[in-house]
Formats: C-alpha cells, structure tokens, sequence
C-alpha cells in the first residue's frame, strides 16, 4: 500500500494552483472580420482601432472570468462576400475564437450570418440591413441602428424640414439600398414630395455620368444618393459636382465618414445626412470615449470606431455576466436580458438581436469632417 507524504500533497496542491491559474491565464479569443483592404477598408481601419480601444480598456480593468484576458484575432473581407464568408469559416475552424464580431457591409453579413448561425455568437457591429436580423439566429446581435429605424428619422427630417418639393434618387443594387428605398417611398405616400427618378446600378460600375446625366434630365430639387462604400461614395460625388450639382443634395445615413469626404477633396461639402454618432458637443461617457481614443490613437473617432468599440465590450461583458465564453444559449439570454453601459447610454437589445441608439443625429457636411444640424431622440 502506498501512502502519500505531507511532501507529496503539497506538490499535488502546487500543481493544481499552478493549472487552475494558467486556464484563468488563457487569452479569450474574439474572432473580428473587418474590411482591412479593398473599396471599404476605411471602415475596417476605423473599426479595428475602436477595438483594440475597448480591448485595452478591458484588459487594463483585470480581464473577464476571473482574469482572463482579451485576444483579438483580425481577418480580411476585402469588401466582397467570399472573402467575408472564408474570413468568418477560418476564425471559427483555425482561429479557435469564442465569438465573431463581424458586418460593416449589409450583404457580406448575411452571407457570414448564414454560416454563423447555431455555431457561435456573432456580433453584428455596422451594418444596418433589416434583414439581418430577421434570419432567425437567436445568437446574433445588431449594434448599430437597422436601417428603418435610420431612415425613418432621417426621411421625415428631409420631407419636413428640407421640403424638397421632388428627389431623384441613386443607389447600389444590395440589400441595404432597398431597404432604404422602399422606407423613402412609404414616407413619401402622401407627402408633398415627388420621387421623379430612380436609379440603381451594380458594384463594379464606376463611372455615373449618364446616370447623373438621365437624373438632372428630370429636373429634380433633391438628389439622394444611397452608397456605403467611402471610394465609391467619392467618386459619385465629383462626378455630380462635374455636372453641376443639384439645388438641395442629400446621402444614405450611417454612411459618410471622412474615409468618403476626404478622397471627395471639397465635392460633399453642405451633403445632409445623419447617423447615431457625433464627436461635436459630446459630453459625459461620450466625451471620455473621444478622448480615450484620441489619446490612444491621436485622431477623432467616428461611427465606425465606435460601434466596433461597443461590440467588444458588450461580448465581453455578457461572458462576465454569464460566467460562460461558449454556453451561446446563455450568453444570448444574457444580452437580451440586460442593459449595457456604452458611450452612447445604455444599450438594450430586442428579441430579434436588434440594438437601439438613444439618439440620432442630422449633419451636414463641412470641410473635412460632419457638423450637427439636429438632434432626435430615437423613441
């Protein structure tokens, strides 16, 4: 018979310590897939750094579950589909991640969320396509605003305090575009404003000089462009300008960062639009958001760095709260159950997975950046 020495038992316990603190040691994984190249890699430089923000702060603060730290693990979408599709497939299989935070683009999302769904927590950060949360996956989650809720808002400020009397409107053949348009055209049902020209077009073209030619042709008060991606977004812009612009000019909202209105060099200036983020007059959270991320980066956030920002914060936050990084029916139930503190105020989150701002505001473009024009609150 073997019996164990006081100086055995103490080795045994020493090891055990020794286990239990390397797995409270090990990293959490968060797979993100932004647009790091391609037409919209500004969304993805902006979106990449309002992460690793939130990351810092989190790790700074003692991790979540009993110390453990945050690892972002970062892969390309290059802005189409595919890559979007094979990005979210390797941080799942090769990237051993514990959630995916990945959707700056509404119909690369939907394809990710195809293969997310029932597999892991996927946090949707910035696109805003209805659609995507109405595919049925009880483990996906929006930050940003939907684009009805956006559009709603932004179309009644246009229609009533803008009044153009007609719009002529443009936009990208995706998702996001038709949700946008068909929100126009309910709004517009029995306003005193008339929808006189609708033009869409596909993602490889990229010269619209007849379609601007066809759209003044119809003598419009208000041209209304819908493009998410900033090139793109450019480049319609100086052609419209080439050909003399239109009275009254207006763009899709959650769009227009300065990663659009810089390449536009001056051809967005006074473009209304509107999104659920404004640096100008920021106060409380909001302001020590700002200059967190100034001090860490030493340029302004936007949009798109702060709803990347949030959905770290939120991931990690509900595994603390749920004392899980992988129980998903949990850590959904955790999201939808709570409020969760950002810059913004706090965010909630509907059965569907649908986040809502507390706000939204009007700008317009000026100079290199966007100005306030108004604020709603969003109810």
């Amino acid at each position: 018979m073997r019996f164990w020495t006081k100086t055995t038992a103490t080795i045994l316990a020493s090891a055990l310590t020794m286990s239990a603190s390397a797995f409270a040691a090990d990293p959490v994984r968060i797979g993100m897939v932004l647009p790091l190249t391609g037409p919209t890699a500004g969304y993805g430089k902006d979106g990449k750094m309002g992460a690793e923000l939130a990351v810092e702060e989190i790790n700074k603060a003692g991790g979540i579950l009993g110390g453990r730290q945050i690892e972002l693990v970062f892969d390309d979408e290059k802005g189409t589909p595919q890559e979007g599709v094979a990005a979210v497939q390797k941080l799942m299989t090769q990237g051993k991640v514990k959630a995916i935070v990945a959707g700056m683009n509404s119909s690369i999302t939907l394809a990710q969320a195809a293969i997310t769904k029932n597999k892991i927590l996927h946090i949707v950060p910035g696109a805003q396509a209805d659609a995507i949360t109405e595919q049925g996956s009880q483990w996906l989650f929006q930050i940003n605003n939907n684009s009805t809720t956006n559009s709603t808002i932004f179309h009644n400020y246009l229609v009533n305090s803008i009044k153009p009397k007609t719009i002529a409107y443009m936009g990208e053949n995706t998702e996001f575009n038709k949700a946008v348009l068909q929100n126009l055209q309910k709004i517009l049902e029995g306003s005193g404003t008339k929808l006189v020209e609708i033009a869409n077009y596909d993602g490889t073209t990229t010269d619209f000089t007849s379609i601007i030619t066809r759209l003044k042709a119809a003598n419009p008060e208000m041209i209304y462009v819908v493009d998410a991606y900033p090139a793109r977004t450019a480049q319609i812009w100086k052609q419209i300008r080439q050909q003399g612009g239109f009275p009254k000019e207006a763009h899709a909202t959650g769009t227009v960062q300065t990663s659009a209105i810089i390449p536009a060099e001056g051809a967005m200036e006074g473009v209304i639009t509107g999104d659920i983020f404004i640096a100008e007059g920021a106060t409380g959270a909001m302001a020590n958001f700002i200059k967190a991320f100034e001090a860490k980066h030493k340029v302004e956030p936007n949009k798109v760095s702060l709803v990347s920002y949030e959905a770290i914060k939120v991931v990690a936050a509900a595994m603390d709260k749920a004392k899980t990084d992988n129980n998903y029916d949990l850590l959904a139930k955790t999201i939808r159950g709570n409020a969760w503190p950002s810059p913004r105020g706090n965010l909630t989150f509907s059965e569907i997975g649908r986040s809502k701002s507390p706000y939204f505001y009007i700008h317009v473009v000026k100079g290199n950046n966007v100005a306030l024009r108004e604020t709603f609150e969003v109810k």
